[in-house]
């Protein structure tokens, strides 16, 4: 040899240029008895942790276990989990087996790696039907509504790892279908086999460069759109911008008057049991409920404008609204979740969330969202600079979970940048929690009573005494934290949340229950005022 590329190809012979290895590989058919072993980990993880995942799904979802129960989905979907169990047991056997290279481990070994894409697609095909079907319903997803995006987002992150595994599978048959692992197992030597031909078309293009370069094109566009462009959205994140009602409004601050009751026919009172076997229809945002007749008719004390008529906000006008709100805007009710038990304590069965929303709507006219919404601390930050949440609300039945460094720095920059933390506690547990994580939020800074005749209890409802008390999880006044005399916390020791729930959940009296609706339309009157002087500071 001269040393030359051109010398070396003329001394081989033409046959062998690309010749594909087809001498037999017993290391090659050691590492597909090892993959296929190494199935039954992850086919165990898919059904412990997979049937785990999905039965929590639903206990925070009623709505969406109604459907399924309705179209027998849950019992396919608790099915095909023990099915990737089973199959990882089968694939480890088969495995261990073909350690020993004969014909019939061969055709043990991959007879089992054919039963896994029946599995996957069983379980790729019940989630994308399942996912659709919420859709279809417009049922919300932990407390976010659904469209076909954010489906298909939601399919991507249930299914890939049933998706991997399959491409996986797919990998071990093409080496099984190779002539060198082929001849590890039988002993019998041959030309090149479909596996083989397969990868090499993979890795030259093939017969026909233009055809195949086509198919990877088109390969490629299609895991883009079902994998990178969902990817992408969650890193982005899909929160969308909060929009307060634009106007100019007043502060409408109310005096306490006396309302003398008509005498009224007594009417009974309707009693739902939490654990009823009867079946009611969830009530119209804009309904009147039961609840709210009988507060009403035992309403002694009612609460009118003062001097000065119009709707509530800011500037002085009289159709209501903020100045650096937007046109038709409505009202959103956010939740912050954070893992720990009791974080969406409120928002759904028992109806706290719609419960106040609607009051809101009652008592100011603005438009309201139909329900609460809820997602991660982490997503705080995806908020534009002129439409973060003017507040959001915090509350639990035991310790916090899954909050992070990350999670405390973003919470701290939202509040400090416009916004308010509104939190109450159901338990004594969560009072202990909460008062320990706020100081991470707000090192060096305690929560400290706020005082009687501050501005939070005085428009548009007057509160003489301060906060009214409910619960007594950790005290009976509330606390604050102030940043350059702005309260950016705003936290009630007893269960303010559980007053707004619907009858029967919680032992609640008329009085009790208008007191906290006030309340609640009092910190989100106090919190606007502070979003629209945050935001006109950044317009400027």
């Amino acid at each position: 040899m001269t040393g030359s590329a051109t010398t070396v190809d003329r001394r081989l012979p033409l046959e062998r240029v690309d010749e594909i290895p087809t001498r037999p590989s017993v290391s090659k058919a050691t590492v597909v008895s090892i993959a296929a072993a190494m199935l039954f980990p992850l086919g165990a993880a898919m059904w412990h942790f997979g049937s785990g995942a999905f039965l929590a799904f639903l206990s925070r979802n009623g709505e969406i276990t109604a459907l399924f129960d309705r179209s027998g989905m849950i019992d396919y979907a608790l099915l095909v989990f023990p099915v990737f169990g089973l199959v990882g047991v089968a694939c480890l056997v088969a495995g261990i087996l073909s350690l020993v290279r004969t014909r019939a481990t061969y055709a043990l070994l991959r007879s089992s790696l054919l039963v896994v894409y029946p599995a996957v697609l069983g379980y790729v095909l019940i989630a994308w039907s399942g996912i659709f079907a919420i859709v279809e319903a417009e049922i919300w997803i932990d407390g976010f509504k659904q469209d076909r995006a954010t489906a298909i987002k939601l399919w991507w992150h249930v299914s890939w790892p049933a998706l991997a595994m399959g491409l996986y599978i797919l990998w071990l048959h093409f080496l099984l279908a190779s002539r060198s692992v082929y001849a590890a197992f039988t002993g019998k030597r041959g030309g090149a086999m479909e596996g083989d031909r397969i990868l090499e078309d993979i890795r030259t293009h093939g017969r026909e460069p233009e055809a195949r370069r086509g198919l990877y094109r088109s390969a490629v566009a299609h895991i883009a759109l079902l994998i990178v462009i969902p990817y992408l959205l969650e890193m982005q994140g899909c929160v969308e911008a909060y929009r307060v009602p634009k106007g100019s409004g007043q502060p409408a601050i109310a005096v306490m008057m006396k309302k003398v009751k008509k005498k009224k026919k007594k009417k009974k009172k309707l009693q739902l049991r939490k654990n009823s076997a009867f079946i009611f229809e969830v009530p119209d945002l804009f309904e009147e409920t039961h609840i709210d007749k009988v507060m009403d008719a035992s309403s002694q004390d009612v609460y009118v404008a003062g001097a000065t008529p119009g709707r509530l906000g800011k500037g002085g006008g009289t159709q209501g609204g903020w100045p650096e709100g937007v046109e038709n805007a409505k009202i959103r009710f956010i939740r912050l979740e954070h893992g720990g038990r009791g974080w969406d304590d409120g928002m759904r069965d028992s109806g706290a969330d719609a419960n106040f929303l609607r009051h809101f709507h009652k008592v100011t006219g603005f438009k309201v969202s139909s329900r609460g919404e809820s997602h991660a601390i982490a997503l705080l930050r995806k908020y534009p600079p002129d439409g973060f949440p003017p507040f959001v609300f915090m509350t639990g039945n035991h310790w916090i979970g899954r909050t992070t460094k990350n999670d405390v720095e973003i919470l701290r920059n939202y509040c400090l940048k416009g916004g308010m933390l509104i939190a109450d506690a159901g338990s004594n547990t969560f009072d202990r929690s909460f008062r320990g994580f706020v100081r991470q939020v707000f090192p060096g800074k305690a929560l400290i009573d706020i005082a009687d005749d501050d501005p939070i209890y005085q428009q548009p409802t007057r509160f003489p005494d301060g906060a009214p008390s409910f619960w007594h999880h950790g005290g009976s006044r509330a606390m604050g934290i102030k940043h350059e005399g702005r309260w950016v916390v705003f936290y009630h020791p007893g269960d303010m949340n559980d007053a707004w729930k619907n009858a029967g959940y919680s032992d609640l009296t008329p009085e009790m229950r208008r007191n906290a609706m006030q309340l609640g339309i009092n910190l989100v009157f106090y919190a606007f005022n502070q979003w629209d002087d945050a935001v006109a500071r950044l317009r400027k």
